[in-house]
């Protein structure tokens, strides 16, 4: 198999993906909260995390990422906790208007997907949902 077409052809899925069912979800919260803001979200409702995992898995500094937790935490979605043992290692946290804010996100997100998939008959449902368990299975291999 031809790996250089196989790179390219995921390259143009990118930009596909995201016009059709990233930014139609991110407009519904463009007012409340970025997409940068969700995405910190969704990882703090499965744990919490310092600041420094948190640019890890965004993939940006930290010094990006402090005024994204300072909005989050003004806002009431996220908080900052003090470790006891070392005051120096902060943990953020998600609260639980964050909470609601993702489960928002996801009730949207869903009502979109939803909506798009309404259109496909059984067999593209089918097919369309092997090859997301497919691409999930290799994508986990490859990360």
């Amino acid at each position: 198999m031809d790996r250089v077409k196989t790179a390219e052809m995921m390259f143009h899925l990118i930009p596909l993906l995201d016009k059709e069912f990233v930014r139609p979800v991110e407009q519904q919260f463009k007012v409340i909260l970025s997409s940068i803001q969700i995405h910190v979200l969704v990882i703090l409702r499965e744990k919490k995390a310092t600041m420094t995992a948190l640019s890890q898995e965004m993939l940006m500094s930290k010094q990006q990422m402090t005024p994204i937790i300072d909005k989050l935490v003004s806002e009431g979605f996220a908080q900052r906790e003090y470790d006891n043992l070392d005051r120096r290692i902060i943990r953020i946290g998600i609260t639980s208007s964050g909470l609601n804010i993702v489960e928002n996100v996801k009730e949207k997100a869903m009502l979109i997907l939803e909506k798009k998939i309404e259109h496909l008959d059984d067999q593209d449902v089918l097919s369309l949902n092997n090859a997301i368990s497919e691409l999930q299975r290799i994508i986990n291999k490859m990360a």
